[in-house]
């Protein structure tokens, strides 16, 4: 559990060098190139001395649905998505907040990640307890950026896709803040390059009044 401390803020990275993604629908997950807004942060909560769970900047769980990503393939590319503790049945689409602790304990299986260390260090593959891999995917439509949970391949190219790294982030707070100012400046710079601009046509066309000759 070295790579993933509790409570901590960590970043997962595909072999396609791409953030796992909390979409805006509070809901799909994705990958992005994008690694600096918080869609990309996961805060990690341990759950037992061998499982975490990860939590989106929407309070969502990372979780392994049964449904199928792509229609018909129902052994395959099942689904990843985000879902609320407490949820009895992550695999529904109406997420209903139901005190599931009499039956599962604290957390709901789904919601559970197994990390396994691989003979590259701060890489990962994220196990669930049915068997399956936290999978990035690429391809044509409608693979492109779709996360999955799958059964590993014989060992090869391919489980590459299942390897993910692990980056600690110290501390986020500060990197938005940052992420925010910068945005800010932009908005600014913008502003006062427009305004300038505006200001120069006025000076031209009051320039080129003052050239023509009355008759």
């Amino acid at each position: 559990m070295e790579l993933f401390p509790n409570r901590s803020t960590v970043r997962l990275i595909s072999y396609r060098d791409k953030y796992l993604f909390a979409e805006t629908d509070e809901e799909s997950v994705t990958q992005s190139r994008d690694g600096s807004t918080r869609n990309s942060y996961w805060t990690v909560e341990i759950v037992d001395e061998d499982c975490i769970s990860l939590k989106s900047c929407y309070g969502k769980y990372l979780t392994a649905s049964n449904r199928p990503s792509i229609p018909g393939m129902r052994a395959r590319y099942l689904k990843v998505t985000q879902s609320r503790l407490g949820n009895p049945n992550p695999n529904i689409a109406m997420m209903m907040t139901v005190d599931d602790s009499l039956v599962t304990g604290k957390w709901n299986s789904a919601l559970q990640w197994l990390p396994l260390m691989t003979e590259v260090c701060s890489e990962v593959r994220l196990k669930t307890h049915y068997g399956n891999y936290l999978q990035s995917n690429k391809g044509p439509p409608p693979l492109g950026n779709m996360v999955t949970h799958d059964l590993p391949r014989k060992e090869g190219p391919m489980n590459k896709r299942i390897s993910w790294k692990v980056e600690l982030v110290e501390s986020p707070s500060v990197v938005w803040k940052e992420s925010d100012s910068f945005k800010t400046r932009m908005t600014l710079y913008a502003k006062t390059f427009v305004t300038e601009m505006h200001r120069g046509k006025e000076k031209i066309k009051g320039s080129a009044k003052g050239m023509i000759k009355k008759p």
